[in-house]
């Protein structure tokens, strides 16, 4: 199987994974708390996502970001041994284990969908990247807010991210560095998306997610 091939596997099956563990833990608190910290309307029945790729961004932010008890849905999904594949298995140990983070894109692969990226917040590392649709939509200079998945055989994205223009970097960098405390891990991750997730409302690259 080719990188790309298991690249679609992880995608195809990590789609139907999220669903699980949404069916398994959420609930009216869940959905409620996790919309409201990302200023998501609720009318007491319907939520009313203003963008195509919200409902996919509140759903990862309910599942890796918000902390019950300490522990996220996705981390109890894990550690209660639920998953039915060890490809989902894998999944769900390398995102519970990603943190997101702001990339700057550096070049596009001509050969295949791959993207060199750098990171802006975490140390200026630079990382080879494979995701289909941002190779096709990306270009040199676009600033990325993702989640990078890191496997054996390649790191993508997690399937949700928002995207911006290379002019709004120094801007995006110092509402970073306004809007995050960093000095606890897990909140600074929650804090980040919240804050990338306001700010992509008004100044991001609206893309459909495929």
């Amino acid at each position: 199987m080719t990188d790309t091939d298991q690249y679609k596997t992880y995608r195809e099956v990590g789609t139907q994974l999220n669903s699980d563990i949404l069916e398994a833990y959420s609930d009216r608190e869940l959905i409620v708390e996790t919309a409201s910290e990302l200023d998501i309307e609720f009318d007491g029945l319907n939520l009313a996502y203003e963008f195509e790729s919200q409902m996919a961004a509140h759903f990862e932010f309910a599942l890796y970001e918000y902390h019950r008890d300490g522990t996220t849905a996705a981390e109890r999904y894990l550690e209660a041994e639920r998953w039915e594949s060890e490809t989902e298995r894998d999944i769900l140990e390398a995102t519970v284990d990603a943190d997101p983070s702001l990339f700057e894109v550096e070049s596009i692969s001509d050969s295949d969908p791959r993207l060199t990226v750098t990171d802006l917040l975490d140390g200026r590392e630079e990382h080879t990247l494979l995701d289909i649709n941002l190779s096709r939509t990306a270009e040199p200079g676009t600033v990325l807010f993702f989640r990078p998945v890191r496997y054996d055989e390649f790191t993508t994205t997690s399937g949700v991210s928002f995207p911006f223009p290379g002019e709004e970097k120094t801007h995006l960098l110092e509402e970073h560095e306004h809007r995050v405390e960093p000095d606890e891990p897990k909140a600074a991750s929650r804090q980040r998306f919240v804050a990338f997730h306001d700010l992509y409302r008004d100044h991001g690259i609206y893309i459909q997610y495929r």
